[in-house]
């Protein structure tokens, strides 16, 4: 089973299991009896976990418990916590969130992307919103001026992109010119809903994690129920093998991505030895919309070569480029490249290194009214876990 790090703040040994902090293990002699594993937590006391003016905790407690099991996490407290403090932070148990001006968001982006392609571009934008999708009496148009939660935008979406690619040629007369101007990619882009559900799951994570064959039509649609936003949120959170000693970098890796607190750290060190001034930004690459990685070197791979020239010379480029494609597994702390520099940033500056910081990232979106931080992100939901805690706390005396 899978336990998280922070399980040491309740002084539980977990060697018992298999599993390791990054802080070390307690060596466990075979004359002494096993750690007691924490309590195993029931649906009724995480539903008493739950914010007293949440509809239904029951059902949530029993979808968190079930996509725990899912994972094979033990149900203790300190990961239900976990799980209820991102779904408190990203929807305020909402399965399907309601986003304050919707309409105005989607509008504004559509219009900019139109009014870039001059006066056709409008004429066709204008046109096209002023279609119906089959089975519907109401235009695009109207339609759009009634959305007011991401499911409600992100069919609008889907069905203007099938009404294009199916119907737009037979709607204008210069179809070809309009092809041009707007292409289904570009329409695809516009839409903002690319975190989705309770849990604000990434749509290409949950698609990613689904059955090849499956569409992502019906996996989008999944995220919009409370069971399956819980379920790809929670694979999401704690489906990786870390060793950090807080949540709060697990937090920050739910807004960053995979890994990105353990090598916002590596790519720290890396800038202190060198003297260069890197982002420590949780990616050593550089990657494409798709998630792809680029052929292009990111700043913090350039950084890595210098490194290597300097204190690692038996380590080859070829090495190290091989090592950084691992920088989203746990692998990666089992390449050369992790070892030398943890090594000699141990040997320069006389002082162990870090695992983990926080990722130096500026949070952008439609759905904020401003820039935050992950910083900012990963304390927030950080706040509303030790708040769930300190009710478990009174709960079990």
């Amino acid at each position: 089973m899978k336990f998280l790090s922070g399980l040491q703040h309740l002084g539980l040994g977990l060697a018992v299991l298999g599993v390791f902090s990054s802080c070390g293990s307690r060596v466990v002699r075979e004359s002494e009896p096993p750690p007691a594993l924490p309590a195993r937590l029931t649906a009724s006391q995480v539903a008493r976990l739950i914010p007293s003016r949440v509809k239904e905790p029951e059902r949530w407690s029993q979808d968190v418990l079930s996509a725990l099991d899912a994972q094979q996490v033990y149900p203790s407290a300190e990961p239900v916590c976990q799980v209820l403090a991102i779904i408190e932070q990203e929807s305020g148990f909402q399965e399907n969130p309601v986003v304050k001006e919707l309409p105005r968001i989607v509008r504004k982006r559509l219009d900019t992307y139109a009014g870039k392609l001059g006066l056709v571009g409008r004429k066709a934008l204008q046109a096209l919103m002023q279609h119906r999708a089959p089975g519907q009496s109401r235009t695009f148009e109207a339609r759009l001026q009634a959305v007011r939660t991401e499911r409600d935008l992100d069919r609008f979406f889907r069905e203007l992109l099938s009404a294009y690619e199916e119907q737009y040629p037979a709607v204008y007369t210069a179809a070809d010119l309009a092809s041009e101007l707007f292409t289904s990619r570009g329409l695809r882009e516009l839409n903002p809903i690319t975190t989705a559900g309770s849990m604000q799951v990434s749509v290409r994570y949950a698609v990613e994690q689904s059955d090849e064959d499956r569409p992502e039509a019906e996996v989008r649609e999944e995220l919009y129920t409370r069971a399956g936003g819980v379920r790809f949120g929670t694979a999401r959170l704690l489906g990786y093998e870390a060793s950090y000693s807080l949540p709060l970098y697990r937090f920050a890796d739910y807004n960053s991505g995979l890994y990105a607190s353990r090598n916002a750290a590596l790519q720290a060190q890396v800038s202190e030895m060198m003297g260069l001034r890197l982002a420590a930004d949780g990616d050593l690459l550089l990657y494409d919309a798709d998630g792809k990685p680029r052929d292009e070197d990111s700043r913090t791979l350039a950084a890595l070569l210098a490194f290597r020239a300097r204190h690692a010379p038996k380590l080859s480029e070829r090495q190290v480029r091989r090592d950084v494609l691992k920088e989203k597994t746990a692998d990666f702390e089992k390449t050369e490249t992790w070892r030398a520099v943890k090594q000699s940033y141990e040997r320069v500056k006389g002082k162990r290194p870090e695992y983990a910081r926080m990722p130096e990232v500026v949070i952008r979106s439609p759905k904020l009214s401003g820039d935050r931080t992950t910083g900012w992100y990963a304390r927030s939901v950080d706040q509303r876990f030790q708040r769930c805690m300190t009710r478990y706390h009174a709960q079990a005396q």
